[in-house]
């Protein structure tokens, strides 16, 4: 498992709490907000319905890949660390982020759930 960073995700209501993210997604995920994490709920990424946490905003990402006609979509899930970024044109849909070497697009936008 690729190592983790711990940075910061301020949620809709404006409370920051601490989250963890691999490097190559915090690079991308947007500037941390400023100031101390004012809540202990962790943001979980891949929280299930039955979990306890925050589900954080974020947009899906696509990738084709294979030759045709055996082509296939690989998906991942970014987290966006702040709503102003999440309303910005960076993560828009149909935008390109390149993480790492690999370049996705942006094929849908989800809000945060508790």
């Amino acid at each position: 498992m690729p190592a983790r960073t711990r940075t910061k995700y301020e949620s809709d209501d404006a409370e920051i709490y601490a989250v963890s993210l691999t490097p190559d997604f915090a690079s991308k995920a947007g500037t941390p907000p400023t100031g101390a994490v004012t809540s202990p709920i962790k943001v979980k990424v891949s929280k299930g319905n039955r979990e306890y946490g925050l589900r954080p905003r974020g947009v899906t990402l696509a990738r084709t890949l294979g030759t045709a006609p055996d082509t296939f979509t690989k998906t991942t899930f970014l987290p966006v660390l702040t709503p102003t970024a999440f309303a910005s044109a960076t993560f828009a849909l149909d935008a390109k982020i390149t993480i790492g070497s690999t370049e996705w697009t942006v094929v849908g936008k989800r809000g945060e759930d508790y």
